[in-house]
């Protein structure tokens, strides 16, 4: 797995999925044809599917122990509980942003949560970058590429002025010792 470091302001990690193709061949048509759960109410101004979207899926669930395997290998730091205990990740938060022809995302930050991600899923390279609105750091979209930040960089995605889709997985991690609760509920 090609796994680069971005050094930056803040630690950004991209990483490569290997069973990318495997994961969008069976889930690419569901999202196609999702329903806009969210009705374009949250920062993202593009189809979405509920804040658990895939949680009966095996392919979604390995590519979200990936993901959490990812951030746990670049920790480096660990959160104590209060009775000096190691606290877990959790991953209490993953939904599907399916984005067409004028859909875009608002600058926004994550930030009741400690880690977020985006996977790219479905994309061809000139569709638009997420882009780290402060450092204006760009990612280009690549096809089974996920970015893991720090929940608090602020974030959005320009318009996406062509007719493909572009398909992104998206999702947050907070320490075990939090109480839990969607960012944007």
């Amino acid at each position: 797995m090609r796994r680069i470091v971005i050094k930056d302001y803040h630690n950004i990690f991209i990483g490569e999925y290997p069973f990318h193709k495997q994961l969008k061949d069976e889930i690419s048509p569901i999202l196609e044809n999702c329903y806009d759960e969210m009705g374009k109410k949250t920062n993202v101004k593009a189809t979405m599917t509920d804040w658990n979207w895939g949680s009966d899926i095996v392919r979604v669930q390995r590519l979200k122990e990936c993901i959490l395997k990812e951030v746990h290998s670049n920790m480096k730091w660990r959160t104590f509980d209060e009775n000096d205990k190691v606290t877990d990740l959790i991953m209490h938060d993953f939904w599907g942003n399916i984005y067409k022809k004028g859909d875009y995302t608002i600058p926004h930050d994550h930030l009741k949560c400690d880690f977020s991600f985006a996977y790219f899923l479905k994309t061809k390279w000139y569709h638009p970058p997420l882009i780290f609105t402060t450092s204006r750091r760009k990612i280009r979209p690549k096809e089974g590429t996920y970015i893991i930040f720090p929940s608090y960089l602020i974030h959005h995605v320009p318009k996406n002025r062509f007719k493909e889709t572009r398909i992104t997985l998206v999702g947050n991690m907070s320490f075990d010792n939090k109480d839990l609760f969607s960012y944007v509920k």
